[in-house]
């Protein structure tokens, strides 16, 4: 059988504990034309050291090397950067903290040509969580998506994102031709798939074929960070494409949204208590824009560092 080239993309910084373990999880595929791209971002540890050290034994494995390293510009630059240098079609997306399962990039290959789906961009699969030392959490996978392709995926990501960003495969031309990651927010992913599902399918492979890790230097443990990027995010989609956006599911985001914000300034900004108890009384009653949305994250935007 005939396998084409397939691209794993690497952006790296600071990893030096888990940069080994993430390398070998791809050299441990059993997809076997695969093309490696690695771009360290400035790192200021030896992580680029542990890369020339892994690959200097283990380079033959891959059909093709990319390696990179420059100064500090940040995980959407790098991610970016990263997937623009690779040949294949499609690209997994790797983060140099997490691992991939020996069967990942065979099964989601394999679904892509079962599915032939032409607008297909991104495929995405479940996860299981890992401490720093590798060891799984007890964490439930909770409702998941259907299996298979998904039109109009917006709806769904609008008010909940399940896609675990190890488990990601992108269609690079698709991936590129609506500009990649928006490299001035800091929750990336999440305004990147609403808007390749705008004019694309995304699809779910429904299998656990890849480790997040948790560590303390997750960006995901920053709960104020990670309130004010969605609200960034879902403004940002509401203006471009606020027409896709049905009024209840906007009004679902919202009253969600205003929840999170009641629970961060109770003890981080009791003087927005108020306008928020206001939005949650009127917004069964009017339709959220994305000034409503800009408006908090401005607020949030001025306590989160």
């Amino acid at each position: 059988m005939k396998y084409p080239l397939v691209s794993v993309a690497i952006p790296t910084y600071n990893h030096a504990p888990y940069i080994e373990a993430c390398l070998q999880s791809v050299y441990d595929q059993t997809y076997p034309n695969i093309e490696l791209a690695v771009i360290d971002d400035g790192s200021k540890d030896d992580t680029r050291a542990r890369v020339d050290h892994f690959l200097a034994t283990h380079a033959d494995r891959f059909t093709n090397v990319i390696i990179k390293s420059r100064p500090n510009r940040g995980v959407s630059a790098t991610s970016n950067e990263a997937i623009a240098a690779c040949k294949a079609e499609w690209v997994h997306l790797l983060g140099s903290d997490d691992v991939i399962y020996p069967e990942k990039i065979l099964r989601q290959w394999q679904a892509i040509q079962s599915w032939n789906e032409p607008r297909l961009a991104l495929v995405y699969a479940d996860a299981d969580y890992l401490d720093a030392n590798g060891k799984k959490y007890p964490k439930k996978q909770g409702d998941r998506p259907a299996a298979g392709p998904e039109n109009s995926a917006y709806r769904r990501l609008f008010l909940q994102n399940p896609i675990t960003n190890p488990t990601v495969a992108l269609n690079r031309s698709a991936f590129l031709n609506i500009g990649g990651f928006d490299e001035s927010l800091k929750l990336e992913d999440w305004d990147c798939w609403l808007r390749l599902s705008v004019k694309h399918a995304i699809a779910r492979v429904p299998e656990v074929l890849a480790g997040y890790r948790y560590h303390p230097h997750n960006t995901s443990r920053n709960q104020h960070l990670m309130l004010h990027a969605m609200l960034l995010t879902f403004a940002k989609f509401l203006e471009s494409h606020g027409e896709l956006i049905p009024v209840d599911i906007r009004k679902e985001n919202f009253k969600k949204n205003l929840h999170r914000l009641y629970r961060w300034a109770k003890n981080k900004h009791p003087a927005l208590l108020t306008s928020i108890g206001i939005d949650m009384l009127t917004t069964p009653f009017r339709t959220p824009e994305a000034r409503n949305y800009q408006r908090y994250a401005e607020k949030l935007g001025r306590q989160v560092q």
